[in-house]
């Protein structure tokens, strides 16, 4: 997302594959337990784990990414986002963003 105001709803589009073995989480709604042994920051593996958790939604809203990270600000939550897109763990699409595998970002 560009510019510095957290916008009220993100698009997200689901683009892990299948749901491995080893997936933390129930149903359509999981994450890759991988992402807490990455060199990330604290509040991208957090945001991370959470924007998943809303990939089957298709959307998350500003309140729900401010719950992810209790206490963070927009810019706080903005740079996390930059950080898993520079990770290539999200790919930028309009009005949103591509969630991407933990075990196959930057290919």
């Amino acid at each position: 997302m560009s510019g510095e105001d957290l916008p009220e709803v993100i698009l997200l589009a689901d683009g892990r594959g299948e749901r491995p073995e080893n997936a933390a989480g129930a149903g359509d709604f999981w994450y890759e337990p991988e992402i807490w042994s990455s060199p990330l920051s604290p509040p991208a593996r957090v945001l991370y784990a959470g924007l998943c958790s809303f990939a089957g939604h298709g959307e998350i809203n500003r309140q729900d990414l401010r719950n992810l990270l209790k206490g963070a600000g927009d810019g706080e939550i903005l740079r996390a986002l930059g950080e898993l897109s520079e990770e290539g763990l999200l790919e930028p699409v309009p009005g949103g963003y591509r969630i991407r595998s933990v075990r196959e970002r930057g290919s």
